[in-house]
């Protein structure tokens, strides 16, 4: 059911300011959450996030030593700049067609 908006007291103008000052707030609101820094160690969740593995498969390849990460205890650590590095390392090169 459309919503109807009672407009007798409010001139157009006033409820166009309205509407536009609305607009201003919810954009900065989601500038300020798009700008917030990420996180640039994290856990296993960042290495999926970013390498898009599973968890498993990430256990693995910590045990192969075959990701870059860091251990202190019992916890990992994964570090976002090195992880992308890595990514982008085992790019393949495209084949030329001749």
């Amino acid at each position: 059911m459309p919503t109807t908006l009672i407009t007798a007291s409010v001139g157009y103008a006033q409820l166009l300011d309205e509407f536009r000052a609305m607009i201003r707030q919810e954009l900065s609101h989601l500038q300020a959450l798009s700008t917030a820094p990420t996180a640039a160690v994290g856990g296993i969740e960042l290495a999926m996030e970013i390498t898009r593995l599973s968890r498993s498969r990430i256990y693995a390849l910590v045990q192969e030593r075959g990701i870059p990460h860091g251990k202190r205890g019992n916890k990992l650590y994964f570090d976002r700049a090195k992880l992308l590095a890595w990514v982008e390392e085992g790019e393949r090169q495209e084949k030329q067609v001749r």
